[in-house]
């Protein structure tokens, strides 16, 4: 049975020195480069540009992949289009291109499989081996539980957040300690300890008030009495 149904998942870097394919997984992209096989016919071929990196179609001119599944990977006119590609390559070349391919596909073979439901390759981290089918169809409930579970420890510390009172700056009380007994004087205007006034100090020569804790006026320096 042939690794694929069409050359989608496929890039050929096969060149004049030997044959080499890298083939993706259909739901992440991930890829498996095959082995590389050196080409015995290479040194005689003609170089005339033939090949590029990301050629994603495999043809021949001289017949090709032929019989059984590995003949229906691709069609005609992807065929022809990689043969004229490969035509500057002898008729050897080709033929340890096809069968280097058949060896690949075997090697490739081990790292994905084939989704029944939609017909995709995957590899093992998109494979449900319980369920039998890719985890885009069967979703893995393990891990689609330890998802929901983190959803909901998100939505309760959220949740928690929330509730609690959030503080927006400096709630403190400022305590006004007496400048004449050295006590908390309380919020009036005279102290609720001695009585002193805990008004500011008005200078007698400029009028500016001073606070009640100085003995000189900080605009002229006189005396406070």
């Amino acid at each position: 049975m042939a690794l694929l149904d069409a050359p989608r998942n496929v890039d050929d870097l096969s060149g004049d020195k030997g044959f080499q394919w890298k083939f993706h997984c259909d739901l992440c992209g991930s890829g498996y480069d095959t082995t590389f096989v050196p080409s015995k016919s290479g040194a005689s071929a003609r170089k005339l540009g033939f090949l590029s990196s990301g050629l994603s179609a495999i043809g021949t001119m001289t017949g090709g992949i032929t019989g059984g599944a590995s003949s229906s990977l691709y069609g005609a006119s992807q065929a022809a289009g990689a043969a004229g590609q490969f035509k500057g390559m002898s008729a050897e070349w080709h033929r340890e291109h096809d069968n280097a391919f058949q060896q690949a596909v075997s090697e490739t073979k081990i790292h994905f499989k084939k989704c029944p439901k939609c017909r995709q390759y995957v590899c093992a981290d998109d494979w449900n081996d319980e369920a039998g089918l890719c985890t885009r169809d069967a979703p893995s409930l393990t891990a689609e539980m330890q998802s929901a579970k983190a959803q909901v420890r998100v939505e309760q510390m959220q949740a928690a957040v929330k509730q609690q009172a959030q503080f927006n700056g400096d709630m403190t009380d400022r305590v006004t300690i007496c400048p004449t007994c050295g006590k908390p004087s309380g919020a009036g205007k005279f102290c609720q300890n001695c009585g002193a006034g805990l008004g500011f100090k008005e200078c007698a020569k400029c009028h500016h008030q001073n606070a009640p804790t100085v003995s000189f006026c900080g605009e002229c320096g006189n005396r406070l009495g």
